[in-house]
């Protein structure tokens, strides 16, 4: 019988059954004491079984609780984010497929060389969920970036919003779908 979704692959791990013999406990611990390894092909045999089992339970486990789609890192450089008035500034953001944005950082391309590099002052960075900030929003502007595929999904659909004061201070900033030109979702999650 073989697996062809996740409820037969439930239901055939729920079939297999393992009952050791009461001496078996005392007699791996004598044996590993004495350094003995596993020998024969039964217990080799075994535990290839067990292994294939325990792996099949954690990709199981693994499939249930990771979200799917692979991980998307985008960089765009270089435009004025910050307001300074040079286009010197870059949008990291890592997205899973076209769906959520997982972080999102913008930088000053200081050594001009189109992407972010370590020696890149990191003007605002975000992870994790949107959240506001503690202290009062310093905002002299708020600059709306559209519409571009920052998600790395495919769509040129994502627009981006920087609040903040000029040259360089970025107090808040998020991506969002505009979804057929009708209006903004936000999608930093």
């Amino acid at each position: 019988m073989t697996a062809r979704d996740p409820e037969d692959l439930e239901a055939l791990l729920g079939q297999v059954r393992f009952e050791p013999r009461a001496s078996l406990g005392p007699e791996v611990l004598g044996r590993a004491r004495r350094g003995e390894a596993p020998q024969g092909p039964a217990r080799r045999g075994a535990a290839r079984v067990l292994l294939g089992v325990l792996v099949g339970v954690a990709a199981l486990l693994l499939w249930m609780v990771v979200p799917h789609g692979r991980l998307a890192t985008v960089d765009h450089c270089c435009n004025d984010l910050d307001g300074g008035g040079d286009a010197d500034d870059g949008l990291v953001v890592v997205s899973r497929g076209d769906r959520d944005v997982a972080r999102l950082r913008i930088y000053e391309d200081r050594d001009r060389s189109g992407s972010f590099t370590p020696g890149d002052p990191v003007r605002f960075e975000q992870s994790g969920r949107m959240a506001l900030p503690r202290d009062p929003v310093r905002a002299e502007s708020a600059r709306r970036f559209c519409c571009v595929d920052y998600d790395g999904g495919g769509k040129s659909d994502d627009a981006l919003l920087v609040v903040g004061v000029a040259p360089d201070l970025i107090t808040m900033a998020t991506v969002f779908e505009v979804p057929d030109g009708r209006g903004a979702v936000p999608r930093l999650h």
